[in-house]
């Protein structure tokens, strides 16, 4: 039996490949009008102002919605040091997977 020519193989990865990226959800690129201040659970420092969407507690931070960003260095406090976030990348958007218990958002 003949092989598909390439050209066919090429266009339905193609294919492929597209209906996957369209699949996936992406963040909205309106902000949310909630604001909140996201503090260090030890020391208490202001971390982040962010604008949070959703009721449920904060898991992570996409860094397009930090509003201002108090820390010197990415997910560690200025003030005691601690480690409260991790950097990833989520749906394609850099953002910050927070370690529980870290901080306190009000």
């Amino acid at each position: 039996m003949d092989e598909p020519p390439a050209v066919f193989s090429y266009l339905a990865c193609l294919f492929l490949v597209h209906a996957y990226n369209s699949a996936m959800a992406k963040p909205r690129k309106k902000l949310p009008t909630r604001s909140v201040n996201i503090s260090c659970a030890a020391c208490k420092t202001l971390l982040y102002k962010y604008r949070k969407g959703g009721k449920g507690a904060l898991v992570k931070c996409f860094v397009e919605r930090i509003t201002e960003d108090q820390t010197t260095k990415a997910g560690v406090c200025p003030q005691c040091e601690q480690t409260f976030a991790r950097e990833t990348m989520i749906r394609g958007a850099p953002a910050f997977k927070i370690i529980g218990g870290k901080v306190t958002v009000k």
